[in-house]
């Protein structure tokens, strides 16, 4: 069986490598693609080529089509516009490749946008933060009003986008110079961001939330037409990682990957308030920590992998261990 990696983040590289170790009978050729030709992915795959910068989304498409149909691809995992790719999924199909995306190009494109999530799971009991969404000062300021209310503490954060980039949690007190010089990304004061938004001609979708000041888990899940097969929630304490494999985390991944019929890896974060936990976010790729998931004793890229290509079945992935602590350590490679 030839698999197939697009362009992706820098965990391709430690999913490949899991893939390999999981791979005991040497079954399966990991093929890889990167607009770099010195990605770290070209030491770890079987196959490795230079992709090519698309002019347009529909020309990209058709490169991974001819591309799965020139190398034998049998399974392609796209990472790079895994939404449009996913809108062309019979014609992948209609060829015999499998596809590993998370859900249909509609779901995909709500939980990219993490108010249309929000709306969609109103009314159930799925437990959202309060939020309201804003544009303009005026729409912004209104949203502190009806928000202080509710929570004793805010952030605001993009609608749309990775990595926390754009989150910052809104203090009323403290020196704003102080909070630049400490290197504090994540933290700003009411009045320098309604600055900033005054001044700005950004025309975006922000959100405006309850700040939740408990416990975090990222979950890491394994799913199946779905049905959630293995999920791992992971909680930072101190310098580690302690792995869960039961809890009310994992019990929301479930009801989600049910109502929205998701499949493949993917992640979730949710945050605790009250000792209740709340969903933040849902993302569709494979997480920057599945790594420590994978130390649980499933591993969570291979047996997608297996599910996918129907060579394994649900009930032949193991189950993971709980309370299991691990920590990161540093390494590098020539590449």
């Amino acid at each position: 069986m030839k698999i197939w990696f697009n362009r992706g983040l820098s965990n391709t590289y430690d999913a490949l490598g899991i893939i390999r170790a999981s791979d005991t009978e040497g079954r399966i050729v990991m093929r890889a693609t990167h607009s770099d030709p010195l990605s770290p992915v070209a030491v770890r795959a079987d196959e490795f080529a230079v992709e090519p910068e698309p002019a347009d989304t529909d020309g990209y498409v058709s490169w991974c089509l001819r591309h799965c149909l020139e190398h034998g691809v049998d399974v392609f995992v796209p990472q790079r516009r895994r939404e449009a790719i996913g809108m062309h999924r019979s014609a992948f199909e209609a060829e015999g490749i499998h596809l590993s995306i998370m859900g249909t190009p509609r779901v995909m494109e709500m939980v990219g946008r993490k108010h249309e999530l929000y709306e969609n799971l109103t009314g159930t009991d799925v437990p959202i933060p309060p939020y309201k969404v804003f544009r303009t000062l005026e729409e912004f300021d209104m949203a502190v009003i009806e928000l202080r209310g509710q929570a004793p503490h805010l952030c605001v954060k993009p609608c749309v986008g990775i990595y926390g980039a754009g989150f910052r949690i809104l203090e009323d007190d403290g020196c704003e110079l102080k909070r630049i010089l400490s290197g504090d990304t994540f933290r700003t004061s009411f009045a320098a961001f309604r600055s900033a938004l005054a001044e700005s001609t950004q025309d975006r979708d922000m959100m405006l939330m309850a700040y939740l000041p408990g416990v975090e888990r990222s979950v890491d899940v394994l799913a199946h037409r779905g049905r959630v097969v293995r999920a791992v929630a992971r909680v930072k304490v101190a310098g580690h990682q302690v792995l869960e494999t039961v809890g009310p985390s994992i019990a929301i991944a479930a009801q989600l990957t049910e109502r929205h019929g998701l499949d493949g890896v993917f992640n979730l974060q949710t945050r605790e308030w009250n000792g209740v936990p709340y969903l933040l976010e849902i993302n569709s790729r494979m997480s920057g920590g599945l790594v420590y998931s994978c130390m649980s004793g499933v591993a969570f890229p291979y047996w997608n992998l297996m599910l996918t290509a129907g060579m394994a079945t649900p009930e032949d992935v193991p189950a993971p261990l709980p309370g299991v602590k691990v920590a990161a350590v540093q390494g590098c490679i020539v590449i």
